[in-house]
């Protein structure tokens, strides 16, 4: 009976070490953090974009074929504007899609080369350096975008990545090293253009706070900025 009551006392505080242990590593991401979420991500696997993104996505490739002028391409800020009303007379697809990153774009290529636009303008990569993702990470992506794009016909225009404002600053070191590599590559392809929208959005490699509300996300004077920006481009 004694050895048996030791033993439950025993079990029961082995039990109890390993909850508070297994709360505490998670808490602060102590071993064995990474061990505990790849097992939850066998047993309960996230998906690997939003639902907003497959219900865009599937959207797109159900409906979204058509002779378009012009197609849009990239995350929330693309998809935040109505891009037929800044350019009325020009046939444009809208294929932003809110928190979209580069890898996201390459899931969903399809769709934007059904659109059957001649001309391709892109402008991502903010999402990408919210989640820690590396520059050379980014850019090889990009660039494999802007290839598939081009070998489908279309003539490329990579957007600058936009910054942020200061509350979100730290992805800016980032955005200045993707858009100086951007810029090269769109040198060395005679189908791309490179088009610097910061140099009217912001100030001090900062976006410029009359033209957001969040620091990331532009107002109606952002937009007419940008489509000040890239007319000649779209018309």
């Amino acid at each position: 009976m004694k050895l048996n009551k030791l033993l439950g006392v025993a079990v029961s505080a082995g039990m109890l070490f390993s909850f508070i242990y297994g709360v505490t590593s998670v808490q602060y991401k102590v071993f064995p953090y990474k061990q505990i979420m790849a097992l939850k991500n066998i047993v309960s696997p996230k998906p690997k974009y939003s639902n907003y993104f497959y219900h865009k996505k599937s959207f797109f490739e159900q409906n979204g074929a058509r002779n378009y002028d012009v197609v849009f391409i990239g995350d929330s800020i693309t998809d935040g504007a109505e891009w037929q009303d800044l350019f009325p007379s020009i046939r444009i697809a809208n294929r932003g899609i809110n928190g979209d990153r580069t890898d996201g774009i390459l899931n969903r290529l399809d769709s934007i080369y059904s659109t059957s636009a001649d001309r391709a303008f892109i402008m991502v990569g903010v999402n990408d350096f919210g989640r820690g993702v590396r520059v050379d990470e980014v850019f090889e992506n990009y660039r494999t975008i802007v290839n598939k794009l081009s070998e489908q016909g279309m003539k490329v225009y990579i957007q600058s990545t936009i910054y942020t404002s200061e509350r979100l600053g730290r992805r800016n070191i980032k955005i200045t090293a993707l858009n100086k590599k951007l810029e090269l590559l769109a040198k060395q392809k005679d189908s791309v253009t490179y088009i610097d929208l910061n140099a009217g959005l912001a100030k001090d490699s900062l976006l410029n706070p009359m033209y957001s509300r969040d620091g990331l996300h532009l107002n109606g004077k952002g937009y007419a900025v940008w489509k000040g920006i890239i007319g000649q481009y779209v018309k």
